[in-house]
């Protein structure tokens, strides 16, 4: 028992030795929020038409889904009702106008699926056939509009649900811009009514994130081909600063050139931009954390997001069949099965004893 023991204190403290000095990046899933005084509904339409008029159409409302299998045909409408101005934040607000504003309607297990969009300021949706979802981009012509989609579709599979899903958020993406007459991605998000900018490749680094408030002052982030940070640096009024192990308290810093740990207000200073960006972020100080692009849109992407979703459930089933037909369970009455398979429970029972002996010898 000590030699194990001996094993495994070893085998920690070369792990621990072997990790990065300083890492950060999320590990964490992303909670997202919602968005408020909004209204999304998917309500499901009879596939034949009738005399009875909904909403000057020719097809019925229908109270519930039906089961589903591949060929069928489903039918449902959309409604989306777009907050007026007035009624959200400014922030929000602010990143419609810019065009920051997406509804989708997502399909699954759907195929031949054709969208019509009516209502709202737009028709780019008309009779437009799409091959999993529809996208439409709201801006600030939609304040207090209410949008509807008609969706129709076929069931592609019979042993998987049919789902519609409508999704109205506010995002923030990857971007390109000329910068010194090269091309750079960039990315901008907030935190709070702060502003921060990722930027991709440059000085020398995987990503640099800096405040909009001071562009001379930020991260910069290396990392391995999977995405897991390798090092950081922090920029201090032009200065870098490498990041020492801090052993689980607070880091420490080193001024490039000079091997010598900061101390005093320069110590403070470079740590509160460490704290700032990784605060905004989201990140932790320690673990094996990862950035990509996708992880950037993943965690810093959605600003404010609502869905609604309808299903149509799965009308298979599958027969069971047995692999010898001459085989059957113990019927009532058959004594000597049952006993036997007593013994077997028995027998289980006593070798699970001796296991847990064994182990606690």
């Amino acid at each position: 028992m000590k030699k194990i023991l001996t094993l495994a204190v070893a085998l920690v403290m070369v792990f621990a030795l072997a990790a990065p000095a300083f890492a950060a990046g999320w590990d964490k899933p992303v909670v997202t929020p919602e968005f408020e005084d909004l209204y999304l509904n998917i309500t499901a339409l009879s596939v034949e038409e009738s005399t009875t008029v909904w909403n000057g159409g020719t097809f019925n409302k229908l109270d519930k889904t039906y089961p589903v299998v591949a060929g069928m045909k489903v039918h449902a409408y959309a409604e989306i009702q777009i907050p007026k101005e007035g009624d959200l934040s400014k922030d929000i607000v602010d990143r419609i106008k810019a065009g920051q504003g997406t509804l989708k309607i997502s399909v699954d297990n759907l195929e031949s699926v054709k969208m019509t969009m009516n209502g709202g300021t737009k028709e780019n949706w008309t009779n437009w056939t799409v091959k999993n979802d529809g996208t439409y981009k709201v801006d600030k012509t939609d304040f207090g509009e209410t949008i509807y989609v008609e969706i129709w579709g076929e069931t592609k599979a019979s042993d998987k649900d049919a789902k519609i899903t409508a999704t109205l958020g506010v995002y923030n993406d990857w971007k390109t811009k000329k910068v010194n007459g090269e091309k750079r991605e960039y990315f901008d998000f907030f935190s709070g009514n702060d502003k921060y900018t990722i930027w991709k490749d440059t000085a020398g680094a995987d990503y640099v994130v800096t405040s909009a408030d001071d562009t001379s002052s930020g991260l910069r982030f290396y990392t391995k081909s999977s995405g897991q940070v390798e090092n950081i640096t922090a920029v201090f009024n032009g200065n870098v600063y490498t990041i020492q192990d801090y052993m689980g308290g607070d880091p420490s810093f080193v001024l490039v050139g000079d091997n010598r740990p900061i101390k005093g207000d320069e110590l403070r200073n470079v740590k509160a931009v460490l704290d700032d960006i990784c605060g905004a972020m989201g990140f932790e100080y320690a673990g094996d954390s990862y950035i990509t692009d996708e992880l950037v849109e993943d965690n810093l992407g959605t600003i404010v997001e609502g869905s609604a979703s309808l299903v149509y459930p799965s009308g298979y089933f599958q027969e069971i069949v047995t692999n010898d037909p001459g085989v059957n369970p113990p019927q009532t009455g058959d004594s000597a099965s049952i006993a036997g398979f007593v013994m077997i429970a028995v027998a289980l029972v006593a070798a699970a004893a001796v296991t847990v002996k064994k182990v606690r010898a």
